[in-house]
This record gives C-alpha cells, sequence and structure tokens, in this order.
C-alpha cells in the first residue's frame, strides 16, 4: 500500500513538473507595445551582416539601426486601416472593427536589400512540419474577438487550409502567432491545419532569413 501511495505521489510530481515546464514556454512577452515599439534581439546574428531593418506593409512603416550585438527597436506607425473581411465560419466581435495590414521585415547593410527578419522557430532549410510557428503584427483600431474556423482549399496547389482562430486585438499594436498543429502530404494532397492564437511561446525568437519565408 505504501509503494502505491509512493508511485502515485511520483506520477503526480511529474506530472506538476512536465506542466510547469510546458507553462514557461508560453510565458515569452510580445515584441511590441500597443504604442508601437517593438524590440528584439537577432538570435543567428553574424556581425557586419546586417546594420539595419525596416518594417514594410505596402510602404515603409519604421525602421532603426541593429547594434554590433544583433539587437534593434524602433517604432511602428499607425497604418492604413480597413474593414474586416467576414471569412466563412469566424465570428468577430465587433464587425465594425478596421485593421491594418500585417508587417513584414526586411534587413541592409549599407541600404542594399540583405535578406528577412522574422520572430520564428525555423530557419532558412526548414521544411513543414508539425509545430512550426512565427509571429506576426498587426494593428487595430479597437479591442475585438475573432474565433471559429476558415477553411481554404487551393485546387491548383491540392492543398487544404484550415485556420483555426482564437484571438483578442487591442487598440494598438498586437502580436499574433500562427502555428502549424497538423501536417500531412501524400499522393500530391496537402492538409494543414493552422493556429491563430496570441500565445507567444518562448521557442520564437528573431532570426535573420535569407528570404521572407512564410511556409504556411
Amino acid at each position: 500500500m505504501k509503494k502505491t501511495i509512493f508511485k502515485l505521489i511520483l506520477v503526480i510530481l511529474c506530472i506538476t513538473f512536465f506542466s510547469c515546464q510546458k507553462d514557461d514556454l508560453s510565458a515569452s512577452k510580445s515584441s511590441v507595445t500597443s504604442d508601437g515599439l517593438i524590440k528584439g534581439k537577432i538570435v543567428n546574428f553574424v556581425p557586419n551582416s546586417i546594420d539595419s531593418v525596416s518594417a514594410i506593409i505596402e510602404y515603409l512603416d519604421g525602421s532603426g539601426s541593429v547594434s554590433t550585438t544583433g539587437d534593434f527597436s524602433f517604432i511602428l506607425e499607425v497604418p492604413e486601416l480597413g474593414m474586416i473581411l467576414a471569412e466563412k465560419g469566424l465570428t468577430i466581435s465587433d464587425p465594425n472593427a478596421m485593421i491594418g495590414s500585417t508587417v513584414t521585415f526586411y534587413s541592409y547593410l549599407n541600404k542594399n536589400l540583405a535578406g528577412a527578419l522574422k520572430k520564428c522557430n525555423y530557419t532558412n532549410d526548414s521544411t513543414a512540419v508539425t509545430g512550426m510557428a512565427y509571429s506576426y503584427f498587426i494593428y487595430s483600431d479597437r479591442t475585438f474577438t475573432m474565433k471559429g474556423t476558415h477553411v481554404n482549399t487551393y485546387m491548383f496547389l491540392n492543398t487544404t487550409q484550415s485556420y483555426v482562430f482564437n484571438i483578442t486585438l487591442n487598440k494598438g499594436w498586437n502580436e499574433l502567432v500562427r502555428k502549424l498543429t497538423s501536417y500531412t502530404s501524400s499522393a500530391n494532397i496537402t492538409t494543414e491545419s493552422i493556429s491563430v492564437t496570441n500565445n507567444i511561446t518562448s521557442d520564437l525568437q528573431w532570426q535573420s532569413l535569407k528570404e521572407e519565408r512564410e511556409l504556411f
């Protein structure tokens, strides 16, 4: 009986330990403040390879220098806003909310394009696998929620993507996360399930990439 109780305590301790580890992974802070201050550290930075970074929507939305250790910070301007398209399967708490387009980050050396920057958990040579994720940054004119599932089917690519949204956008700049939660590819048919959440995990880090890569 004592051995059984002891084993049970060990199981509980193990569950608690690994739960805490999982929670720690999910405790990372946003790289952007609501008023647009974005900052980060490029984890694979190579000295003298990058000296500045720019945020591009359809125009320059902000830029800043990169330090000799790969750190950067600058202000994102308020972008042009538009109404949200009510995609099938999604529920928006305030249909009058307006948002900006997502931002793409590019790196430069001596004013020449060097590559792209992305807050993600993959590198230049990665291929699509379950668990891959990246952050994207978007401006909202008010607080609202978006929930539900929207399915895109691309017949010419033989690809079906299911986007599962569970997000809250606050007034100002927001960091959201896309994560590939399932991926299958066989007989030239690809099926992907992608979650879109506010859950910024600590494995998402600023990577210097050869080019802008959204694998899903």
